[in-house]
């Protein structure tokens, strides 16, 4: 859920009305924020967007799942999202979260599942970037991560989200594992004393924090449409002397895909992929826990309609 910061009465209106949309109207909403139903449609989209320099990372959707069969098999499904890939020579990259490998049942169970699909990744030279959900799995989430790294892993990533309060002293205490890093403004609502409320605040966090992980050496995936922030990070890598092989900046698929293909004539600019079943409940989900983007699915609709109604004419 997102944050009221900064959030304009647009936004709220359109977020606050998808749960009463029709079914038929979120999915073509949602539509060009998702890399498809299946797999192979996903690996379309990400060929799509190899040609056009873009780098990606896939998600494979589903979230708080039930049982230990559930768990093994989304396991098993991004194993196969992986050998897939590979077969296609497509970038071997995938996001996951813990939730939806088992941490509703036991950190145990997410752990052991997220480390076979670790396992697997690097065998093929491949990379796992472990999501963060809300502030309540913070801790749990860098202790999985803790854990793979001791036991070897390497070829592994983490969240970290600029509104928490909490954040510089993660930063700080993961220094030593220079860990590879996506930072990100989060967009779970918490209470004032977790989370940031303002958005200026939050923007001064980011850029602080990138600041501080690029120091520390650790590689950076800057998540973020903010215009603000990206010429911030320009010039912090700029002004560091960061190459090309120290960060690359982040984008989610269908949001400001002109500000993202600007970006990639000079830098590394990594698309997010959400796919599979699930699409419907995630784009009812974003568009209603993120107003701004609830807000800027709404304009883009408009302005696509827009369009066509010209060309009519």
């Amino acid at each position: 859920m997102a944050t009221a910061a900064g959030i304009g009465i647009f936004d709220r209106v359109v977020a606050r009305a998808v749960p009463l949309a029709p079914g038929l109207i979120v999915r073509r909403l949602g539509a060009p924020y998702v890399g498809g139903m299946t797999l192979d449609e996903a690996l379309g989209r990400v060929d799509d967007l190899k040609r056009d320099r873009l780098a990606t990372t896939l998600d494979l959707l589903g979230e708080s799942i039930e049982g230990d069969k559930a768990a093994a098999d989304a396991a098993d499904a991004y194993l196969a999202t992986l050998d897939a890939l590979a077969t296609r020579a497509l970038p071997l990259n995938i996001s996951l979260k813990p939730s939806g490998l088992g941490s509703g049942l036991s950190w145990d169970v997410a752990t052991q599942h997220i480390d076979r699909v670790v396992a697997g990744a690097e065998e093929l030279g491949g990379f796992v970037r472990i999501d963060m959900e809300d502030s309540s799995t913070v801790d749990a989430t860098l202790d999985l991560y803790r854990d793979l790294r001791s036991r070897g892993r390497k070829r592994v990533g983490i969240v970290l989200q600029s509104r928490l309060w909490r954040t510089i002293d993660d930063v700080l205490a993961l220094a030593k594992l220079r860990p590879n890093v996506r930072l990100c403004k989060g967009i779970y609502l918490e209470r004032p004393q977790i989370a940031m409320q303002d958005r200026d605040a939050i923007r001064a966090s980011f850029s602080m924090l990138l600041r501080v992980l690029l120091k520390n050496g650790s590689y950076v995936a800057i998540a973020t449409h903010d215009e603000q922030l990206i010429v911030d990070a320009l010039a912090t890598i700029q002004e560091l002397g960061i190459g090309g092989d120290g960060y690359e900046f982040q984008s989610l698929l269908g949001v400001r895909s002109d500000l993202a293909r600007l970006l990639a004539r000079n830098h590394t600019v990594r698309i997010y992929v959400p796919y599979g079943s699930d699409s419907f409940a995630y784009s009812q989900r974003r568009l209603r826990e993120n107003p701004q983007i609830a807000g800027y699915v709404a304009r883009d609709t408009l302005r696509r309609v827009g369009r066509s109604v010209h060309l009519f004419k």
